[in-house]
């Protein structure tokens, strides 16, 4: 049964960046949580205590920064079954991704950007329906992402190491898909022929990416000819014939 509805499929699932409405309340330090199954958190990338006095906001010293993050890691290793969703609205390094992944639970994680090459953990992570990687430019290998039988939606931005999507193939339930380059630099992608084995795609947009191949005019109809059910956000797809 279809899951994605009206915006949702004409936009982009994760259109509205960071937070949960209503509150869309951004967790700082682990003190604040109250036991909220989504949450999302900003542990790096504090203001330091020059800003404090500066600009008048809560500044943190060095100590504190690694202390926070420290924490964080170790209640998502510790406490599996705790969060529901989880979206990092700062930079997540190796370590923050790999605690993310012990979350047993988690129907929903979103990495706006960080530090991280190795994807394996999230093999982890069954229940994974809705999961959204920003600014993977370290990532070399996808092979993992195929094998999260549950993804209702993928979004992937600049993964500029990777070329071959078909990995991703193997997700039946998939039914939005988005690739995109980074702000300043595209993404390589071989080809669009890896969408003919997903036909149960509803939504698929693709941004800012070097495409490998040159397609046609007449190419690019015969391809979204064998998927009638997908929405072509933007029509991006036309935009890369020659």
């Amino acid at each position: 049964m279809a899951i994605l509805h009206g915006t949702q499929i004409t936009k982009t699932y994760f259109d509205i960046i960071g937070g949960f409405p209503p509150e869309n309340k951004i967790f700082k330090e682990l003190s604040d949580y109250n036991g909220e199954k989504q949450l999302c958190v900003a542990c790096t990338q504090l203001p330091c205590l020059a800003s404090e006095r500066v600009f008048g906001v809560k500044g943190y010293s060095e100590k504190d920064q690694r202390r926070i993050l420290k924490e964080w890691i170790s209640f998502l290793e510790t406490n599996p079954k705790a969060l529901r969703a989880l979206h990092f609205n700062s930079r997540v390094p190796q370590t923050l991704f790999d605690a993310a992944c012990h979350q047993d639970n988690l129907e929903e994680l979103r990495f706006k950007w960080g530090a991280y090459s190795d994807l394996s953990a999230l093999e982890n992570l069954n229940k994974l329906k809705f999961l959204y990687i920003g600014q993977g430019a370290s990532v070399q290998e996808i092979t993992v992402l195929g094998n999260l039988k549950n993804l209702v939606v993928l979004h992937i931005e600049g993964f500029k190491k990777v070329e071959d999507f078909s990995p991703l193939t193997t997700l039946d339930n998939l039914e939005q898909l988005v690739i995109s380059g980074s702000i300043n630099v595209k993404t390589p992608v071989k080809d669009l022929e890896f969408l003919r084995d997903m036909p149960n795609l509803r939504s698929f947009a693709i941004g800012n990416v070097s495409l490998r191949k040159k397609y046609t005019t007449e190419e690019l109809t015969n391809l979204r000819s064998a998927l009638p059910n997908l929405h072509d956000i933007n029509n991006c797809v036309a935009a890369y014939s020659k």
